[in-house]
């Protein structure tokens, strides 16, 4: 019984339904010495329904007065005229550019950012670059040569991106003009 009692157990000796005042008093059971709920979640809500009271309050205020000096309520037709993206500090300068130009100074762009990557050396962005580079390069070439039937040259692999660069040059000319050939033939 003594152990009951500490744990807050009825005990047959007290009415039904009571406990005794052992561990379950100094627990807490969530209600204050006044009988009020202290529940902090029950709290919080409270003050949350107080504060969207306030707030609607506020709104309709707003609405009535016309707006409470926001402007005009958004919307398509309020909208402005807007911006297209892609920078440029004037409409002028982006109108007079072919869609190969454009797409040239977006490259440049992308370049740009590439080369200002935060928390990476300067150097380490040069060497993935070069390396990026070489990879698109060998991709060209080694598909150029796939659909020519043809094995890739021994040593292609180990060529510095220059070399690698005038030998694309050169099968793309090459095959430029093979189809110039081939054209004019038929």
């Amino acid at each position: 019984l003594a152990q009951a009692a500490l744990l807050g157990v009825p005990t047959s000796s007290a009415p039904s339904g009571a406990f005794t005042c052992g561990r379950a008093g100094r627990m807490g059971c969530g209600k204050s010495k006044d009988g009020s709920v202290s529940d902090p979640k029950f709290q919080q809500e409270r003050r949350d329904a107080e504060m969207a009271r306030k707030m609607q309050q506020e709104e309709d205020r707003a609405r009535a007065n016309g707006g409470g000096g926001r402007g005009q309520a958004p919307g398509w037709n309020t909208a402005g005229q807007g911006h297209q993206l892609g920078g440029g500090g004037s409409a002028e300068a982006g109108d007079g550019l072919t869609p190969e130009e454009r797409r040239q100074k977006a490259l440049e762009a992308a370049e740009k950012r590439q080369q200002s990557a935060p928390g990476v050396s300067q150097q380490k962005v040069a060497q993935l670059m070069e390396k990026q580079q070489k990879d698109e390069l060998l991709g060209k070439l080694s598909e150029y040569y796939r659909r020519k039937k043809m094995d890739l040259p021994m040593g292609l692999n180990s060529a510095t991106v220059e070399q690698l660069k005038n030998h694309w040059d050169r099968v793309k000319n090459d095959a430029s003009s093979a189809q110039v050939l081939q054209g004019g033939t038929e």
